[in-house]
């Protein structure tokens, strides 16, 4: 793994950034692959997982080194390669399981029953494929004054309506109380209030 000189620095980072696990057992020290560590060489492409493609640019770098290649044409080839890695690679299905976000889940998705958890911008679905999201700058919310708190969209993804009280009349410049309803096509996702019985208690 890399050279001498950098090996430490490299397994260094390795554990800092949590891929790899520092085992001690009285003289003994020993590295073992973090479940994080596991979860990347699952997800990478093979070609960056071969122990031959090492090789290949510790050979070039030894050329590079020597004068026996251009430093600009090696990075050039690096380029290159990860130009066509980028354009080729296909996300695997149900990778989102293997690196979670350790947010805390607020409910189930209604589009693909996966894992919806907040984030700064709103309220999203983890699974990479889905494009479900509630988010907070929303104009109907904006417009009416309505804040989406965890308990609300919790109650909202759970039952598809919540009372809200304290809403604001674009119109008028009072307030009101109402229920607040969420339905979902698939591919839009829609609020409106509902005036009914429910918006009184």
């Amino acid at each position: 793994m890399g050279t001498p000189a950098t090996r430490a620095g490299i397994i260094e980072k390795l554990i800092s950034t949590g891929f790899v696990e520092r085992k001690k057992a009285k003289k003994t020290v020993t590295l073992i692959p973090a479940n994080t560590g596991v979860s990347l060489i699952t997800v990478l492409p093979e070609q960056l997982q071969s122990p031959l493609l090492t090789a290949e640019w510790e050979h070039k770098l030894k050329m590079v080194e020597h004068g026996e290649m251009d430093a600009d044409a090696f990075m050039a080839e690096i380029s290159l390669m990860v130009n066509d890695l980028v354009k080729t690679y296909s996300v695997i299905k149900g990778a989102e399981v293997l690196f979670p976000s350790g947010r805390d889940v607020i409910g189930k998705c209604p589009r693909c029953g996966g894992d919806v958890t907040e984030s700064k911008k709103g309220y999203f679905c983890e699974c990479n494929d889905c494009r479900f999201g509630l988010w907070r700058d929303n104009k109907f919310l904006v417009g009416k004054k309505i804040t989406l708190s965890k308990k609300m969209v919790s109650t909202l993804l759970k039952d598809g309506r919540v009372p809200v009280k304290g809403i604001f009349s674009e119109k008028t410049g009072k307030s009101y109380d109402a229920v607040l309803t969420l339905t979902d096509d698939g591919a839009k996702t829609v609020y409106a209030l509902d005036f009914g019985k429910e918006s009184n208690r």
